[in-house]
């Protein structure tokens, strides 16, 4: 019922929202739906009769999801049934009419062999990251957006065996881990907690694995001063690099004010993350894994990076550089 209800609120978008093969929907106005199928943007080749029509699909859209919008209010979010969320924004703030973006969550039906046939990652590569799971490596997973991240974050996350503890912390819910451990909180309720709030939380609640949800700001620090402290940690963050994500890391800590220099920062991600994965969606729209770095430390205050998969544009595979990641062999207990 749950399902029907939803398809019925979205009106002319309900056969995009039923195809399996789109991930989002975009209406950029009453005459305009865009698509993304298999990574690229298309026409969806459906419009509405009017802003109007089109302002009647948001608002019972968004109801689904027990928000109403505010006389003046003009954006409005809800997760809704069957793991989507929804983002609308009215007139005036929106001077074109009223637009949105649906997401489908990513489900955990994709499985580790469809993204090995997808290209996104080698088995060899895989193996080492589970390798640095059974170790209890803390994992930074990063990437542009649409890169692919929460797909690997849940995957490498259902991986973790299930008699470990896992919390998972988000800002907003969209991880979709099936793991019969976990246990989900999401920065969402009348006393609206911080994501410094729940990190906290959670490290009280005895986990053996904390999964975070995208880090954008301040509370990275706290994250890896959880990580510091021997939790054992899979996060993501947008980067174009793995170089590039830990420079990002930094400003993020440094939001937090806490009075610590680039040194001391350094000093406390270098501590806190063992692995970093970069990824990227090609021009045809497939996903890649394109690096795998250990960090192994500070040197002169520098990270100490040592590449353990590269990707090889002209042969276009991810190859291991030979280099052994210092955790092999371990088995955390």
């Amino acid at each position: 019922m749950v399902e029907k209800d939803l398809l019925k609120a979205l009106g002319p978008l309900a056969p995009l929202y039923s195809d399996p093969e789109v991930l989002e929907i975009m209406v950029d106005a009453p005459e305009r739906v865009l698509v993304e199928r298999s990574g690229q943007l298309e026409e969806a080749g459906v419009r509405f009769e009017s802003p109007e029509a089109l302002r009647g699909v948001i608002e019972a859209t968004l109801a689904l999801g027990d928000v109403r919008l505010a006389p003046g209010q003009t954006v409005g979010e809800a997760r809704l049934p069957g793991a989507a969320r929804m983002l609308a924004v009215l007139p005036p703030t929106a001077p074109q009419g009223p637009c949105l973006v649906l997401r489908k969550l990513h489900p955990a039906t994709l499985t580790w062999e469809e993204v090995i046939e997808r290209g996104a990652i080698t088995r060899e590569a895989l193996e080492l990251l589970r390798g640095a799971l059974r170790a209890h490596a803390s994992i930074l997973i990063a990437g542009a957006a649409g890169s692919g991240k929460t797909t690997v974050a849940n995957l490498l996350a259902q991986d973790i065996p299930p008699q470990e503890r896992v919390l998972v912390v988000e800002e907003v819910h969209e991880l979709q881990i099936q793991h019969p451990r976990a246990v989900f909180l999401e920065a969402a309720g009348p006393d609206k907690p911080t994501m410094t709030d729940l990190l906290s939380a959670a490290a009280r609640m005895r986990p053996d694995w904390m999964v975070i949800g995208e880090l954008y700001g301040p509370e990275a620090m706290r994250a890896f001063d959880v990580a510091s402290r021997g939790h054992s940690v899979i996060t993501t963050t947008y980067a174009n690099s793995a170089e590039d994500a830990l420079g990002r890391l930094e400003a993020m800590c440094l939001m937090a004010n806490l009075g610590l220099g680039l040194g001391e920062i350094r000093a406390l991600i270098a501590s806190a993350i063992q692995v970093v994965t970069f990824q990227q969606r090609m021009p045809d729209g497939r996903r890649k894994v394109m690096q795998i770095v250990e960090v192994r430390g500070l040197e002169n205050e520098r990270y100490v990076l040592q590449p353990l998969f590269r990707y090889e544009a002209e042969k276009g595979v991810l190859e291991p550089t030979g280099a052994r990641p210092a955790w092999e062999g371990l088995v955390h207990g």
